[in-house]
């Protein structure tokens, strides 16, 4: 099976790189500079488990064609209008997509693009960040990806979707391919909602806001918020994600943030409106208190707004 992976940053990086540990056939689709500095230093990857370094081979825009079995697409969302037209000529065979996005909306406009029966769900789990240099840091022990097929998607895609298993259990990726793809998605939405909300808004860790003296009440209002959402698309938390989330954002001493708490703190793009505005906007359609989202939503926009005034200077 011949694997795509659109970028090599900290997401398509670590897990493309855990990929090709395991041998398995695996391009990256990057830019000539990126492209350079894979050929001159291979993609290294500081694990937890210990530094490693893989030679890679990459392709560019340009020189794509459609021998590729399957893409996994692992951009920001706000990038993904351009990531469309990137893999599209990778996507004029049998191939099909797996998106690793934040939320949900994307799968949408996959499924527009390339056609429904095409696309599939899946989800990551790991803090990583990339160096100046282009090497992946993991942050924390958490490598999970979550994987399955859509409702619409093609029966063709399951067989992709167990070899692609078989490769990452020969590394130790915690890799699942689920059973229901789309109550996966949504209950990683409803967690990451609450938190970048959360910790955006207050440009704090969620220990923090707990130390304040109504942070405790304010975050579990806005997953609150945020479950009923899912539960009108008929997807509710279920009982172990809800405690784990709820354990999770309600940790006192916690230094979690949002990785978009980050992106704010570089002044770079955030995935706001794919994350926060798009929440805020299902929250509001059944008409319960949204919480911290409506104001997080004022404030990315704002943000937004502020750092394009700066940079067109």
């Amino acid at each position: 099976m011949k694997i795509l992976i659109l970028g090599a940053g900290a997401i398509g990086g670590y897990f493309g790189a855990r990929l090709v540990q395991a041998q398995g056939d695996v391009t990256f689709l990057v830019r000539e500079r990126r492209a350079a500095r894979l050929r001159e230093r291979g993609l290294v990857v500081h694990a937890i488990d210990g530094k490693f370094r893989q030679d890679v081979r990459t392709v560019l825009a340009s020189e794509l064609d459609a021998r590729f079995d399957l893409v996994l697409l692992a951009c920001k969302a706000y990038d993904l209008e351009d990531a469309i037209a990137s893999i599209r000529p990778a996507l004029r065979g049998d191939a099909h997509v797996l998106p690793l996005l934040n939320g949900i909306a994307h799968i949408a406009r996959l499924q527009e693009a390339f056609g429904a029966q095409r696309v599939l769900g899946g989800s990551c789990h790991i803090p990583a960040t990339m160096t100046e240099e282009g090497e992946i840091v993991q942050l924390a022990t958490l490598h999970r990806i979550v994987f399955g097929l859509l409702p619409e998607s093609g029966a063709a895609a399951q067989d992709k979707l167990q070899r692609l298993l078989a490769l990452f259990r020969a590394t130790p990726v915690d890799a699942v391919l689920s059973e229901d793809i789309w109550q996966d998605l949504w209950e990683k939405f409803v967690g990451l909602a609450t938190l970048a909300a959360s910790t955006c808004l207050m440009r704090a860790a969620v220990g923090d806001i707990l130390a304040s003296d109504e942070g405790a009440a304010y975050v579990q209002q806005t997953f609150d918020a945020c479950a009923r959402a899912a539960e009108a698309a008929g997807h509710p938390p279920r009982a172990a994600a809800r405690s784990g989330f709820e354990q999770l954002l309600q940790q006192r001493g916690s230094t979690l943030t949002a990785s978009m708490l980050r992106d704010i703190e570089a002044g770079a793009p955030t995935e706001g409106a794919h994350v926060v505005g798009d929440m805020l906007r299902r929250v509001q359609a059944l008409g319960v208190d949204p919480g911290a989202l409506r104001p997080a939503w004022i404030h990315l926009q704002s943000y937004e707004h502020r750092r394009q005034r700066v940079s067109s200077r």
